[in-house]
C-alpha cells in the first residue's frame, strides 16, 4: 500500500465511523478461511456480500468467484475440513464464509485505519 493508498484508506474509513458511530468497522477473516475459499477448483478471488439478520444487525458473507465473475455455489469441497472451519457449506459442499469475527471485538490497536 502507497502512502497516498493509505491516505485514501484513512479518509474513506474515518467517513465511515463518522457517519455509522458504533457499526461494526471490520471483520477478521483468518488465513485459513481464505485458503479454503481460494482452493476451490476454478477459483480465482473471493467475493464478500452484505447483509442483514433478523435482527437488522450487519452480516458479511464470503464466497468464492471463477475467471467469469460467476459465484461458486455449487460443486465439491476443496477441503474436507472446510465446512467444520468456515462454519458454513452451501448444499454441496462449496465454501462459503457467513460472517466472520467483526471489530470490535475483533479490532487491531489503534492506527490510520480504524481511529
Amino acid at each position: 500500500m502507497t502512502n497516498n493508498d493509505l491516505q485514501q484508506a484513512s479518509a474513506w474509513t474515518r467517513n465511515y465511523r463518522t457517519q455509522n458511530p458504533g457499526a461494526v468497522k471490520a471483520h477478521c477473516l483468518s488465513a485459513a478461511t481464505l485458503e479454503a475459499i481460494l482452493g476451490q477448483p476454478g477459483c480465482v478471488g473471493v467475493r464478500a456480500y452484505y447483509g442483514l439478520d433478523d435482527t437488522g444487525a450487519p452480516k458479511l458473507i464470503l464466497v468464492g468467484y471463477d475467471a467469469n465473475d460467476n459465484d461458486i455455489l455449487d460443486g465439491p469441497s476443496a477441503a474436507a475440513r472446510g465446512a467444520e472451519m468456515l462454519g458454513a457449506t452451501g448444499g454441496t459442499g462449496v465454501q462459503i464464509d457467513v460472517n466472520p469475527p467483526p471489530c470490535p471485538p475483533c479490532c487491531s490497536t489503534d492506527n490510520a485505519l480504524n481511529s
